[in-house]
Protein backbone atom coordinates (compact mmCIF):
# COMPACT_ATOMS: atom_id res chain seq x y z
CA UNK A 1 0.00 0.00 0.00
CA UNK A 2 1.34 3.27 -0.93
CA UNK A 3 1.49 5.88 1.94
CA UNK A 4 1.84 9.05 3.10
CA UNK A 5 4.36 10.07 5.59
CA UNK A 6 3.23 12.46 7.95
CA UNK A 7 4.74 14.53 10.20
CA UNK A 8 2.48 17.78 10.75
CA UNK A 9 -1.29 17.93 11.47
CA UNK A 10 -3.40 16.97 8.10
CA UNK A 11 -7.13 17.76 7.54
CA UNK A 12 -9.38 14.71 7.30
CA UNK A 13 -12.89 14.51 6.98
CA UNK A 14 -15.65 11.91 7.74
CA UNK A 15 -19.03 11.34 6.04
CA UNK A 16 -22.02 8.97 7.45
CA UNK A 17 -24.27 7.90 4.41
CA UNK A 18 -27.39 5.40 5.61
CA UNK A 19 -26.02 5.17 9.26
CA UNK A 20 -22.28 4.05 8.34
CA UNK A 21 -19.15 6.59 8.57
CA UNK A 22 -16.42 6.53 6.04
CA UNK A 23 -13.51 8.41 5.79
CA UNK A 24 -13.37 11.19 3.17
CA UNK A 25 -10.31 9.75 0.85
CA UNK A 26 -10.96 10.29 -2.69
CA UNK A 27 -7.13 9.55 -3.49
CA UNK A 28 -7.18 6.37 -1.72
CA UNK A 29 -9.36 5.54 -3.91
CA UNK A 30 -7.92 6.84 -7.05
CA UNK A 31 -5.08 5.31 -6.88
CA UNK A 32 -6.61 2.09 -6.61
CA UNK A 33 -5.70 0.96 -3.10
CA UNK A 34 -9.09 -0.32 -1.86
CA UNK A 35 -12.44 0.52 -2.36
CA UNK A 36 -15.11 2.39 -0.50
CA UNK A 37 -15.93 -0.07 2.09
CA UNK A 38 -11.88 0.21 3.45
CA UNK A 39 -12.88 3.27 4.47
CA UNK A 40 -15.38 2.57 6.61
CA UNK A 41 -15.43 3.64 10.38
CA UNK A 42 -16.81 1.18 12.51
CA UNK A 43 -15.85 -1.00 15.90
CA UNK A 44 -15.75 2.37 18.07
CA UNK A 45 -14.88 4.84 15.69
CA UNK A 46 -18.24 5.40 14.28
CA UNK A 47 -19.61 6.07 17.20
CA UNK A 48 -16.38 8.44 18.43
CA UNK A 49 -17.32 10.29 15.22
CA UNK A 50 -20.80 10.28 16.22
CA UNK A 51 -19.64 11.81 19.55
CA UNK A 52 -16.82 14.72 18.07
CA UNK A 53 -19.64 15.50 15.05
CA UNK A 54 -22.29 16.16 17.25
CA UNK A 55 -24.85 13.41 15.79
CA UNK A 56 -24.48 15.13 12.33
CA UNK A 57 -23.54 13.28 8.79
CA UNK A 58 -20.11 15.01 8.88
CA UNK A 59 -16.93 15.71 10.61
CA UNK A 60 -13.41 17.76 9.83
CA UNK A 61 -10.82 16.81 11.99
CA UNK A 62 -7.21 18.19 12.53
CA UNK A 63 -5.21 15.00 13.13
CA UNK A 64 -1.23 14.20 14.37
CA UNK A 65 0.68 11.61 15.77
CA UNK A 66 2.08 14.34 17.84
CA UNK A 67 0.41 16.99 20.06
CA UNK A 68 -0.14 20.30 18.17
CA UNK A 69 -1.99 23.17 19.13
CA UNK A 70 -5.87 23.10 20.47
CA UNK A 71 -5.88 19.41 19.91
CA UNK A 72 -9.29 18.19 21.88
CA UNK A 73 -8.66 14.20 21.91
CA UNK A 74 -5.56 12.10 22.54
CA UNK A 75 -5.69 8.73 21.96
CA UNK A 76 -2.90 5.72 22.59
CA UNK A 77 -2.18 2.34 20.77
CA UNK A 78 -2.92 -0.66 22.64
CA UNK A 79 -3.09 -3.44 20.32
CA UNK A 80 -3.25 -4.82 17.11
CA UNK A 81 -6.27 -6.95 16.06
CA UNK A 82 -9.56 -6.74 14.74
CA UNK A 83 -12.97 -8.30 15.07
CA UNK A 84 -13.78 -10.37 12.11
CA UNK A 85 -17.17 -11.05 12.90
CA UNK A 86 -18.14 -7.60 13.67
CA UNK A 87 -16.47 -6.45 9.95
CA UNK A 88 -18.61 -9.02 8.06
CA UNK A 89 -21.62 -8.49 9.78
CA UNK A 90 -21.30 -4.66 8.38
CA UNK A 91 -19.69 -5.50 5.61
CA UNK A 92 -16.18 -3.86 5.87
CA UNK A 93 -13.80 -4.93 2.77
CA UNK A 94 -11.73 -7.61 3.79
CA UNK A 95 -8.60 -7.01 6.16
CA UNK A 96 -5.64 -8.81 7.68
CA UNK A 97 -5.37 -6.84 10.64
CA UNK A 98 -5.68 -3.59 12.27
CA UNK A 99 -5.30 -1.31 15.42
CA UNK A 100 -6.78 -0.40 18.50
CA UNK A 101 -7.08 2.60 20.17
CA UNK A 102 -7.61 4.01 24.02
CA UNK A 103 -9.25 7.53 24.11
CA UNK A 104 -7.91 9.14 27.13
CA UNK A 105 -8.34 12.38 26.76
CA UNK A 106 -11.66 14.47 25.24
CA UNK A 107 -11.68 18.28 25.42
CA UNK A 108 -8.83 18.78 28.12
CA UNK A 109 -10.56 15.40 30.41
CA UNK A 110 -9.85 12.34 30.93
CA UNK A 111 -11.99 10.36 28.61
CA UNK A 112 -12.38 6.27 28.05
CA UNK A 113 -13.53 4.96 24.75
CA UNK A 114 -11.61 1.97 22.51
CA UNK A 115 -11.89 2.16 18.82
CA UNK A 116 -10.36 0.46 15.75
CA UNK A 117 -8.71 1.67 13.02
CA UNK A 118 -8.26 -0.21 9.82
CA UNK A 119 -5.01 -0.69 7.45
CA UNK A 120 -6.31 2.66 5.96
CA UNK A 121 -4.53 4.00 9.04
CA UNK A 122 -1.17 3.48 6.81
CA UNK A 123 -2.18 5.22 4.45
CA UNK A 124 -3.15 8.52 6.39
CA UNK A 125 -0.54 8.47 8.80
CA UNK A 126 2.27 5.97 7.19
CA UNK A 127 2.33 3.23 9.91
CA UNK A 128 0.19 2.61 12.77
CA UNK A 129 0.98 5.69 15.29
CA UNK A 130 1.39 5.08 18.54
CA UNK A 131 -0.51 8.44 19.78
CA UNK A 132 -2.81 10.49 17.61
CA UNK A 133 -3.78 13.47 18.37
CA UNK A 134 -6.85 14.88 17.01
CA UNK A 135 -9.32 18.32 17.30
CA UNK A 136 -13.01 18.78 15.36
CA UNK A 137 -11.62 21.87 12.91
Amino acid sequence: MQTNTMTEVQVLGFVKEEGIWYADLPQFLEQGLGVKANLMMVDGADTFLDLLSENTSNVTLKISPKPFKGQQTYMKKFRKGLNQQLLDLIGHALVDYGAYYNVLELSGKPYEHQLWLCPVAEFVFGSYPDEIYAAVV
